[in-house]
């Protein structure tokens, strides 16, 4: 959860580098890379002698360890009309429907997205979760499926009350499960609002039984795209952002802790 927020437009100053440790220290590391990835989201500048941190063209959030909540926002005439244009930019990337009337200009843009993901995903959940069959292979008390002879003599030599078979389940253990739920896990703990919590808190309980993905490029790479799995295109898509790094739009830094930035058109200093 974030304690302090700084909202800026793009290409204008974000601080002064006035001290070595804490904040600036940490922006001075997310600036060296986004300049090694050639993404130029913050830098530092020299001006009159001074070392500033700059916001670069790159639009949207970047979340520090130290609980520093960075915007940063397309050149508009206010900044409800800046931070409208990026959340209605968001919504046309992941799928989702962006409604102008209902848009509330005081929630940050790292919380319109979290409650974009929370909303979808509960919708998800209401709909009924989609789930698969998958082999297990467990000691039970009567016969499921197929008895594996030479594992069952074995492990029940002993215990003859035990049958070692394999058998399918149904479960909802699935890839595109198992990657909402990382989401849900990562934004959770990012979100300062309740009812955002709330719903996060709601998904994780429900998925309960799906297990934490151990390599979320692969759990992609597993995903299908039927009928059945269109509910789950917005809820993806917002994934895709969050841990696909051929997206784009996700940064990386040894203090951030969750960023969002988006190539917009902007206008130079």
């Amino acid at each position: 959860m974030y304690t302090r927020y700084i909202c800026v437009s793009a290409n204008e100053t974000i601080a002064e580098l006035t001290r070595e440790g804490g904040f600036p220290l940490m922006l001075g590391e997310f600036a060296e890379v986004c300049a090694a990835d050639g993404r130029g989201a913050v830098a530092v500048r020299e001006r009159d002698g001074r070392k500033l941190f700059t916001a670069g063209s790159y639009c949207g959030f970047a979340c520090f360890a130290d609980g520093t909540l960075l915007e940063i926002l397309p050149p508009a005439e206010d900044r409800a009309a800046a931070k409208k244009t990026l959340c209605a930019e968001f919504c046309r990337r992941c799928g989702a429907h962006f409604s102008p009337s209902a848009f509330d200009p005081d929630m940050s843009f790292m919380e319109f997205f979290i409650s974009v993901f929370a909303g979808e995903t509960v919708k998800i959940i209401k709909s009924g979760v989609l789930s698969t069959y998958t082999s297990r292979e467990e000691n039970m008390n009567t016969v499921h499926g197929t008895i594996l002879f030479s594992e069952n003599i074995r492990r029940n030599l002993v215990h003859r009350e035990r049958i070692y078979v394999r058998h399918d389940v149904f479960t909802p253990d699935r890839a595109e499960n198992r990657i909402i739920k990382a989401a849900a896990a990562q934004l959770i703990k990012l979100t300062a609002s309740s009812h955002s919590s709330h719903l996060l808190m709601e998904a994780l309980s429900y998925l309960d039984e799906v297990k934490a993905p151990s390599d979320i490029t692969a759990e992609f790479g597993k995903c299908v795209n039927t009928r059945n799995t269109k509910k789950y295109s917005v809820v993806l898509n917002i994934c895709r952002m969050l841990f696909d790094k051929s997206a784009g739009t996700a940064f990386t830094g040894k203090f951030v802790q969750c960023a969002q930035l988006y190539e917009l058109p902007t206008e130079t200093e």
